[in-house]
């Protein structure tokens, strides 16, 4: 699920909680002012719950904790992971022709929040109407207006409304005093809140819930600042009765209005205990429960597999005499099938044919093995037109073995967009070979390609929603629906399948980007290494000091270097501390990770202060370790003139 689609879906489902918390416990509570607090501030952070991902905030630990354990508990609303190739010869997925799902829901929505921004414009179009007609006749602060309809008296913003030919003097004293509490505690302000969250989530009947609850509990409110000051509780409910004339206004605080009925059963509800304030504190699991839901769960190492399908060995059924080329060609921006691109087959770079896919982004050509001698022979296959960048691939042969042990899948770049101009995955042949029938080889070929190729188009539509979303990517790492993306905008891993090692310890990504956050440059290799085969990668280790350094200027020596007796040296601390062998940083993760045998060991120096931080400005003490002559110890510092 794209990014949208999974935002609007976890908002809603934050609405309906708070709505049903606030229905179901709150409601009949007397505690308005709470409640109005309530909705205020949880409908807000509806917006913001789904953003956050509690799996990045609760590390991982080798111990199950009770925080992890309930975490885990919970089902997630939605799941964002690296997906898994299919298993062998399932039906073929179809392939839309027509816009994505998520494009028709992002159209409806803006469709709908017109509509809805439309509604309010014109509400507000009616309220500057009815001002305009009516006749100001205070500006003390509050601004208080007469017209001449017959509508019930309002307030909004810093103005009440009312026409004085309707009421009796002693019955305005009470309605203007209602209005006068929405302007003074600023209830304008909560009614534009609950009209954009309807603007937001219009399709959601409990985001309309919480719009009525937050103009019933301001009324609330109201109503009950006015009984604090009137003996005569009936004539005030008699009054609301009456005054109820004319049309709702919705945009405005309407004293006759908004729930009569139940206005009036609270007025003669006895107040609440104030132990049931308590009754607050229970959103606080509600809201844990939501972060553990809308979580994007991360895959399991041990389950997971890659997303190129690649194995060492060969079937044992493969045939001897002939090769298959074969492979799909999809759209890397629609990931939708390119049918009739025409392919140029070619051995030993001899042009043979033509062949072209077929509507499925399908191309497939049995081709004899020709030349069995002891030269490395091949077939290649080539494609360049206006449209499409031109790719090229192929498979070589000596004798009867052929090289090469996948089929590829290939997401192609129209011109004029961002290089790569193709991205490539490989489903491994072997799998097919050993179970496929020779006289079926082109279908049942077809079928398995695209039975595993929905991971690949997974991989390419995050890799392209990302690039519509990080124009820019300022981290070294920017986690995205669960891929690690570096500056380049390149997906690099994913979380939970890569594993990422600062210094030569596993690390989080946030860790990573804090490590490197004063350098606003491309790593280099000596400063991030990617261990991969194919694909994302499956380690990369990040280095913030050298391997190795020319030798220390004599002056760094003095008084930092103490000189180890061998036989004596604990060697079993080189696993947890520091250390240069031969000159060299040794470190998980580097081209650099040995651990010396004890007879192999010379001379053992322990460099202190600013000659340690020479090599690692992070230290204040390394080891140095010899285990060749003096001679061939890469520059080596000058430990006589210490």
């Amino acid at each position: 699920m794209s990014a949208f689609p999974d935002y609007l879906l976890k908002l809603s489902v934050s609405f309906t909680l708070i709505a049903l918390f606030y229905h179901l416990v709150l409601r009949k509570l007397t505690f308005y002012n709470l409640n109005r607090h309530y909705l205020r501030f949880y409908s807000l952070l509806c917006f913001l719950i789904p953003l956050i991902n509690i799996n990045t905030v609760i590390a991982p630990s080798p111990t199950f904790t009770p925080t992890r354990a309930f975490v885990q508990s919970v089902p997630t609303i939605t799941r964002v992971t690296a997906p898994e190739t299919s298993s062998f010869l399932q039906a073929a997925p179809s392939e839309p022709a027509f816009p994505e799902v998520t494009d028709w829901i992002l159209w409806i929505w803006i469709a709908g929040m017109a509509l809805m921004v439309l509604r309010l414009l014109l509400q507000i179009r009616s309220y500057l109407k009815i001002k305009s007609q009516s006749h100001l006749i205070s500006d003390d602060g509050v601004k208080i207006y007469h017209f001449d309809l017959k509508i019930s008296p309002f307030s909004f913003w810093n103005s009440i409304f009312y026409n004085p030919h309707l009421h009796q003097p002693d019955e305005l004293q009470d309605m203007i005093l209602h209005e006068y509490i929405h302007v003074r505690q600023w209830h304008s302000v909560d009614v534009i809140w609950s009209e954009i969250l309807c603007i937001v989530n219009w399709f959601n009947p409990f985001a309309w819930l919480i719009r009525s609850a937050i103009r019933q509990n301001l009324e609330y409110i109201a109503d009950q600042k006015v009984l604090e000051n009137h003996s005569d509780t009936k004539a005030y409910q008699y009054l609301l009765l009456k005054a109820a004339v004319g049309p709702e206004f919705s945009i405005v605080n309407q004293f006759g209005y908004h729930s009569l009925k139940q206005r009036i059963i609270m007025m003669n509800k006895n107040a609440s205990p104030r132990i049931l304030m308590a009754c607050f504190l229970f959103i606080l699991p509600l809201m844990a429960v939501m972060l553990a839901a809308f979580r994007v769960d991360q895959p399991d190492k041990k389950k997971t597999k890659s997303f190129w399908i690649h194995t060492g060995e060969q079937s044992t059924r493969q045939p001897k005499d002939r090769m298959h080329l074969a492979g799909l060609l999809l759209d890397s921006e629609t990931r939708k099938p390119l049918a009739g691109i025409p392919l140029e087959i070619s051995h030993d770079q001899e042009y043979i044919k033509t062949i072209r896919t077929d509507k499925d982004g399908y191309y497939f050509i049995e081709v004899p093995i020709l030349i069995k001698d002891k030269e490395t022979h091949s077939y290649g296959f080539g494609y360049e037109t206006d449209e499409y960048l031109g790719f090229g691939g192929g498979k070589s042969y000596q004798d009867s073995h052929w090289f090469g042990d996948a089929f590829n899948v290939y997401f192609l770049r129209k011109a004029g967009r961002p290089a790569p101009r193709f991205e490539g995955y490989g489903v491994s042949a072997k799998p097919f070979y050993d179970v496929y029938h020779p006289s079926n080889t082109r279908a049942e070929l077809k079928t398995y390609l695209l039975t595993n190729s929905p991971p690949f188009k997974e991989e390419m539509a995050l890799r392209q929603d990302f690039l519509k979303n990080y124009h820019w990517p300022k981290e070294v790492i920017t986690l995205y629906k669960g891929g690690y993306f570096d500056r380049k905008k390149q997906l690099i891993g994913y979380e939970g399948k890569t594993s990422l090692y600062l210094n030569g310890k596993e690390a989080k990504y946030k860790e990573i980007n804090y490590a490197f956050r004063d350098y606003p440059y491309m790593l280099s290799q000596a400063q991030e290494r990617r261990s991969s085969y194919g694909g994302v990668c499956n380690e990369i280790a990040y280095l913030t000091f050298p391997l190795h350094r020319d030798a220390p200027p004599a002056a760094l020596l003095k008084g930092n270097v103490e000189i180890k007796d061998v036989p004596s040296f604990n060697l079993s601390r080189l696993k947890n501390e520091p250390y240069l062998l031969d000159g060299f940083r040794q470190v998980y993760g580097a081209s650099s990770n040995l651990m010396p045998l004890k007879e192999e060991v010379k001379r053992v120096m322990l460099l202190k202060g600013r000659l340690a931080r020479y090599y690692d400005p992070a230290l204040d003490q390394i080891w140095w370790i010899e285990t060749r002559p003096v001679t061939e110890v890469f520059e080596r510092p000058d430990f006589a003139s210490k």
